[in-house]
This record gives structure tokens, C-alpha cells and sequence, in this order.
């Protein structure tokens, strides 16, 4: 797949610009509203197919389906670029670069990192304000004082003591372990910051969460059975990023096809033209998604995208058309 000149540049730091919005912002719900009058459905294949990876196209094993594989596998064949968005960070994708037979590109972190899967090398990020960090760990720490605290760097991993060790991420050589506070420098390039406590409500912690760290940060919530909150950016989310990946070459919204499950995709399926909640996923995203496709254990993400190509098949669009 062919990258954009934006993305072949070293790792950069974006300010937020017009479309620095998480997804209840105007400009968001704006795009959302306008994705939402395109024709249904496709009057043409989408150009591009971007996917949310756990609980969409991946199980708890980190591998696709069969049928899945042989669904992105057709996509591009005809010339719709297959692009992975998600909440991992990129040192977790390893296990995709050795399923896929082509080039992809991942966008990392809920929106942050922007991540060529095939060279293995980060194409652009988008880092938490340094200067916020220490007031919102101070807040954090008062207000809920049992949650264990992380954060993700673009070189390295920073986790209490308390962190629980349940993926590769947790014990590899790159993670620094300590009271965060003392731990983290103040130029480590954050991503993202994470707070777990073990035996909280997800949705409630999240909330939470959301309503301590203010407008200085946006905060998502990635994992339905997992009470933790996930603090990015303010402005972040899949879609900003998406949107901005896809202008960059030249793709309305309009032409693409989006999947998701948690409420981190929830701004990545509004702006998209055709964004589909899976039947598995939240139940507040599919409320305000309002179009679904089936769930992971039907392989929804592969029946749909059998559907566009099919749809589409009759006209001759290709990428030389467009």
C-alpha cells in the first residue's frame, strides 16, 4: 500500500488542529451527521476499510479467523486499503506482521501513534502535554488512591509497583517499574496514561476518570470486562487521526467503511461514511452508532466486507479510477 507523504516522515508531534475533537465535540458530530447522508449502500467498494483489532477481528488469542484473513486479503486485491486502528500499543502488534501477507499501517494508542507495520517503524505521534501530567497524577492518586497507575512512552513502558504483569507488554525489557511520579521523566514522550483498579465497575471507573482529568486530556475505555481507563491527548481519538490519514489522501469519509466495538471507536464510526457496532460490542455504542454489523463470533467484520466487494463488484472501480 502506497503511503501518503505525511506518513513517510520521521516520528512528529502534532498539535490539535481543526479536527482535534473526541467524538461528542461539533466538529466531530458535524462530520458524523454528514458521514451519515452517504448512500446506503455503497454506491461504489469503499477505498478504505479501517478496523478496530480486540473484540472485532481479533479473539483473546490475538489471531484472525480464517475468514477474516481472506476478507482483508480480497479487499486488497481490489484496491481497498486495509487500515487497523486500536488501542494497543504498537510494540503488541508483532503477532499481525507475521498473519498478514501485505503492507498495512496500524494507528496505535487510540489515535496516538501512527505505525507502518511492515517496515516496523513508527510514522507519527502524538504525545500527552508534558505540563499536565504531574497536577493530573496528584489528582488521580487523591481521588482514587487503591488504583494502580501506568503510562506508555514511545521507547518505554513506566508502571507502579502494583500493575498486574498480564501481557508480554508487562515483562519485557523496556518496562521501568516505581511509583510513577518518581519513575517518569518529565521528557518521556507519554502517549498515553492508564488507571486500573481491580474490582471496580469498567463503566464507573471510566466515568470517574473522565470527570477528574478535565478537559486538559481526553479519556476513553477500551476493555468491557477490564475497569481501566485509558488518558490520551486532548482532542485524541481514532477518528481525529483516521480523518486526517484519510484527507491526506484524498478519501472522504463518505468512502469508508468503519469497525468497532468499545467506546474508543465510537468517534472513528461516527465520521466514518458507513461505520458499523459490532452486535457484540457496548451496548452505548451501538446506541449511538445505530448501524451494525454481526458479532465476532460470526465473523461480522468478514460478512460485511464480503458484502461491499460484492456490491461493488459491478463496477469496474479500481485505484486508477479514483
Amino acid at each position: 500500500m502506497r503511503l501518503p507523504v505525511w506518513l513517510t516522515v520521521p516520528p512528529m508531534t502534532c498539535a490539535p488542529g481543526p479536527l482535534a475533537t473526541g467524538a461528542g465535540s461539533p466538529e466531530m458530530r458535524r462530520l458524523g451527521r454528514m458521514a451519515r447522508l452517504a448512500i446506503q449502500p455503497f454506491a461504489r467498494r469503499p477505498r478504505l476499510i479501517a478496523t478496530d483489532l480486540d473484540g472485532t477481528v481479533l479473539g483473546p488469542d490475538f489471531r484472525f479467523r480464517p475468514r477474516t484473513l481472506e476478507a482483508f486479503a480480497a479487499a486488497e486485491e481490489a484496491g481497498v486499503d486495509v487500515v487497523f486502528v486500536t488501542g494497543r500499543p504498537y510494540r503488541w502488534l508483532q503477532p499481525l506482521r507475521e498473519q498478514l501477507a501485505y503492507e498495512s499501517v496500524a494507528i496505535c494508542s487510540n489515535g496516538a501513534v501512527i505505525y507502518d507495520l511492515g517496515a516496523d517503524r513508527i510514522l507519527a505521534s502524538e504525545t500527552v502535554d508534558p505540563g499536565v501530567i504531574p497536577q493530573l497524577l496528584a489528582r488521580l492518586r487523591a481521588e482514587l488512591p487503591e488504583a494502580a497507575l501506568s503510562a506508555e512512552a514511545l521507547d518505554s513502558i513506566y508502571t507502579d509497583p502494583g500493575w498486574g504483569q498480564t501481557n508480554v507488554l508487562e515483562t519485557s525489557p523496556d518496562v521501568v517499574r516505581g511509583p510513577l511520579e518518581q519513575v517518569l521523566p518529565a521528557d518521556a514522550g507519554v502517549v498515553k496514561l492508564l488507571v486500573r483498579q481491580d474490582g471496580t465497575d469498567p463503566g464507573a471507573l471510566y466515568e470517574r476518570v473522565r470527570e477528574l482529568a478535565g478537559e486538559q486530556v481526553s479519556v476513553t475505555h477500551a476493555v468491557a470486562t477490564l475497569p481501566l481507563a485509558e488518558i490520551g491527548q486532548a482532542g485524541l481519538s481514532k477518528g481525529r487521526t483516521l480523518a486526517r490519514w484519510c484527507a491526506e489522501r484524498g478519501i472522504r469519509a463518505e468512502q469508508v467503511a468503519a469497525f468497532g466495538d468499545m467506546p474508543n471507536d465510537t468517534a472513528m464510526l461516527r465520521w466514518a461514511g458507513h461505520g458499523y457496532a459490532m452486535a457484540s460490542g457496548w451496548p452505548q455504542v451501538i446506541e449511538e452508532v445505530g448501524r451494525t454489523c454481526p458479532g465476532f463470533e460470526e465473523d461480522g467484520v468478514a460478512q460485511t466486507i464480503e458484502r461491499l466487494l460484492a456490491e461493488g463488484a459491478a463496477d469496474a472501480w479500481t485505484r486508477e479510477d479514483r
